[in-house]
């Protein structure tokens, strides 16, 4: 039997820091989910990538190359963690087009709980995504835009707000061994240099990203934004549901004005109509 299945988010959180982590594991979630067969039991181990109703994530910073189509409702949760605050992120979003020619996602993303940068819900953007899959090469190709200002309250840093621009490729590297995902990019504002004291929006730096498939339901990332070193590993602890969980470490290289390492944490579903 086929099925769909929805998750509904149990919390409502939001964060700002670059390249917002529950908009891509949501979007990722999204990409690789498909129709998939009824088993009989809820936990256990996949032999195989066909098995799975998702992948496991391949970024935890950058955007991917690949976009999903139309078809799929995506959500991401997402927290962080440092030694002074703790915050979260969330992420409602739905794919558009085919990505065999033109497809892509758009999603919502919202903030904050952290009283301290003005209170609950009080940052609303939007995301937008276009790209194109070359299956046969096992290549991605995606260009977008994070931050456009929906709503944000009195008080914040106004170039904060300003939308970031960007570009990516995936290449799927599928082998007997480990197979790998590699991610590269550019883009401007919240992907540029986090020790930029000014202008960001007004510089352009690169992004990138390796992902380890250790097994069909676990991949460990390296990924590289904003001068940010970043590493976790992603995990579908349920090969049946499309539901990914991402934990890691960011800022591992402590860089920007918080120069602190701090924990994150994600969870994405996704939703086939």
């Amino acid at each position: 039997m086929k099925k769909n299945i929805v998750l509904l988010m149990l919390g409502i959180y939001s964060t700002s820091f670059p390249s917002d982590l529950s908009t891509i594991t949501g979007t990722n979630t999204g990409i690789f989910t498909k129709e998939w067969e009824d088993k009989d039991s809820l936990i256990y181990i996949a032999d195989n990538f066909h098995e799975m109703a998702t992948l496991p994530g391949l970024t935890l910073g950058a955007p991917a190359g690949l976009v999903p189509s139309y078809g799929v409702l995506f959500t991401g949760l997402s927290g962080r963690k440092d030694r002074d605050k703790i915050d979260g992120a969330l992420a409602l979003g739905m794919g558009f087009g085919n990505s065999d020619t033109i497809g892509g996602a758009i999603s919502l993303g919202v903030g904050s709980i952290d009283p301290r940068d003005g209170g609950s819900f009080d940052r609303g953007d939007l995301e937008i995504s276009v790209g194109h899959d070359f299956k046969e090469y096992g290549i991605g190709w995606s260009a977008g835009v994070m931050g456009i200002d929906l709503w944000h309250a009195k008080g914040i840093d106004g170039r904060k707000q300003k939308p970031s621009f960007y570009t990516a490729i995936t290449k799927l590297w599928a082998n007997d061994y480990v197979p790998m995902a590699i991610t590269g990019g550019f883009g401007n504002n919240s992907f540029a240099n986090i020790n930029t004291e000014n202008n960001r929006e007004n510089k352009i730096d690169g992004f990138g990203a390796l992902s380890f498939y250790l097994m069909p339901q676990l991949s460990l990332i390296v990924d590289y934004t904003s001068n940010i070193l970043t590493s976790g590993f992603s995990l579908v602890p349920f090969p049946d549901y499309p539901i990914s969980l991402n934990l890691g470490a960011t800022n591992l290289n402590e860089q920007g004005p918080e120069n602190k390492v701090a924990l994150i944490g994600s969870i994405g579903a996704a939703y086939i109509f």
